[in-house]
């Protein structure tokens, strides 16, 4: 048996095999960042953008999207989401001083400002934001800016 075979019935294999791990355990409801909604007054179309844009990989609810049922895009779909509520989780808006959380805030209008939110990747699949989102954003934010 030549290299290449083995090395195609490997990557089979391992791809067969992740089909064992896939999860989908972030799916609480939205009323996870309710809290987070009440505590900025948050305005309508600013919700609607994060609802569309922000909550899959910064809250506890995401809706995932029919490729997330295949294993080794479920391992980056939830490493990705794993590192997006580590740096910010609108579900967990409570657990955080004040301090916190209007650094958080001001962390919202430079991610947004620099292009560095939302991923590019997610972009590319899902949309980016449009020119009237992102100002929508960076108006909204602009008042809690360092």
């Amino acid at each position: 048996m030549n290299v290449k075979k083995i090395i195609g019935i490997a990557v089979i294999l391992i791809l067969v095999g992740l089909q064992f791990f896939v999860k989908k355990d972030n799916v609480s409801s939205y009323e996870s960042v309710s809290d987070f909604v009440t505590y900025v007054d948050l305005p309508k179309d600013v919700e609607v953008i994060f609802k569309q844009n922000c909550y899959n990989c910064h809250s506890d609810h995401t809706q995932y999207p029919w490729y997330a049922s295949i294993g080794a895009l479920n391992l980056v779909i939830n490493h990705h989401i794993e590192e997006g509520k580590e740096h910010l989780n609108f579900s967990d808006w409570k657990r955080h001083s004040e301090d916190v959380q209007l650094h958080k805030l001001s962390e919202i209008y430079e991610e947004v400002e620099e292009g560095e939110m939302p991923l590019k990747l997610y972009s590319l699949i899902h949309g980016g934001l449009s020119t009237a989102e992102k100002n929508t954003l960076l108006n909204w934010s602009e008042i809690y800016k360092d």
